[in-house]
């Protein structure tokens, strides 16, 4: 073999090694590829089938709610549904995986009605524990009386929560006989008792303990009272600095403030009494159950027999005005906010207090009581939802969502000054 021919020897077997050589490389990066291809494909099944398994949870979720709703009488009945048969269950069902329905339901929650709750449980395609919660509440309402949706109103008296007048606060709490008691603020010693079934108050009582707080009054807590005839003022005042103010967001710590009524047109045998607490909203669960209440704004867990909650960060006051009408039951005057250690005005350091109003019965203008106009006039029952928003006193007070302040009740006009 000549020179010659021993180079192009040398020169074919170092062609055939570097063939050789990117050909294991190109397989190895075949291989990657396939294995990533086979992951990711494993990757999508799994989660289309997760998600495939949370809808088929949610909806059996909901038919375990809609199935608790459908109760037909309120005593437990053979061969009938019965809401006093709504309670805590386990259940299974298979459909895509096997669920466990896990209900829930706590009875002392809420007067008149259940709080429950169904956690629908299972494990997916690697084995993972999955869960999906539905809270709802179930109210003690006879189904018989659902027909009276579609009839008229009739000649009787509207009733709001438990059944009584709707000018009775909902927090208020019913002492049997057709009677509530109210605490005007929580650590005050002074109740208010209504009558449920005109929503009046009809008595009013002192030397109440101030640790009693309203939810657990009972006849013996008030047993220094007078009895007369008084109308109740309420509403909530929020404040917020944002610019502009934005009433959503209205939940900033409310500075000191007091709330005073002027009354107007006749003579009144005493003064309007008003009082205001400062509130937070709070997020805690009991019974397994999700629960957000306002309590005062210093209040601590074990005022509700916690051993924590969650503060949703939620502020604003409460007020109430307890008045005593002229001898033709009514009374007229003008609701103001007296500011303690800041200012009402237009400029920027100042506050501008803007109150909710809405033009509820289509007159083209703010007159009713009801529609929370900027002075009362012949006031013959309980005013609720009397509310304030108070601004920076360089913004305009926020209007309604549509620009038409006579459209809808999120609208504001100024109020002060």
């Amino acid at each position: 073999m000549n020179h010659h021919a021993f180079a192009d020897a040398t020169v074919r077997r170092s062609q055939r090694g570097a063939a050789l050589l990117e050909s294991l490389i190109a397989f190895v990066f075949l291989a990657i590829a396939a294995m990533s291809a086979a992951q990711l494909q494993g990757h999508l099944r799994l989660h289309a089938d997760l998600a495939r398994q949370r809808s088929q949870a949610v909806h059996l979720g909901q038919r375990e709610l809609e199935t608790l709703r459908a109760w037909s009488t309120p005593a437990a009945a053979s061969g009938a549904s019965a809401y006093a048969d709504i309670v805590d269950a386990d259940a299974g069902d298979a459909v895509n995986a096997d669920y466990r329905i896990v209900r829930r339901v706590d009875d002392a929650a809420f007067a008149g009605a259940k709080s429950t709750s169904v956690a629908v449980e299972w494990s997916d395609r690697s084995g993972a524990s999955q869960r999906v919660v539905l809270d709802s509440v179930i109210a003690r309402s006879d189904p018989a009386w659902s027909g009276t949706l579609a009839l008229g109103g009739g000649a009787g008296a509207p009733r709001g929560a438990y059944g009584r007048a709707p000018a009775v606060p909902v927090m208020a709490k019913s002492l049997g006989g057709g009677r509530s008691a109210l605490k005007l603020t929580a650590a005050g010693s002074i109740a208010c008792v209504f009558d449920d079934a005109t929503g009046s108050v009809v008595s009013r009582c002192t030397g109440v303990a101030a640790s009693t707080a309203t939810r657990d009054l009972t006849s013996s807590d008030l047993s220094s009272c007078s009895a007369g005839a008084w109308l109740l003022l309420s509403g909530t005042i929020r404040f917020t600095s944002a610019v502009p103010p934005l009433p959503w967001q209205a939940n900033e710590a409310p500075p000191a403030l007091a709330v005073a009524l002027a009354l107007s047109g006749g003579t009144y045998a005493a003064a309007p009494d008003c009082s205001s607490d400062t509130m937070k909203t709070v997020r805690y669960r009991a019974g397994g159950s999700l629960h957000i209440d306002a309590v005062p704004f210093d209040a601590l867990p074990a005022s509700l027999g916690l051993s924590s909650w969650s503060d949703t960060g939620d502020r604003f006051v409460n007020y109430r005005c307890v008045v005593t009408p002229r001898a033709d039951g009514r009374w007229s005057g003008r609701s103001t906010l007296v500011p303690a250690g800041w200012t009402i005005g237009t400029g920027s350091a100042d506050r501008r207090v803007c109150r909710y109003a809405a033009d509820r019965d289509g007159s083209g203008a703010i007159d009713a009581n009801i529609e929370h106009p900027a002075d009362y006039a012949g006031v013959a029952g309980a005013l609720r939802e009397q509310n304030f928003i108070v601004v920076r006193g360089d913004q305009g007070c926020p209007a309604a969502a549509d620009a038409s302040l006579l459209a809808a009740a999120s609208g504001t006009v100024p109020h002060q000054p």
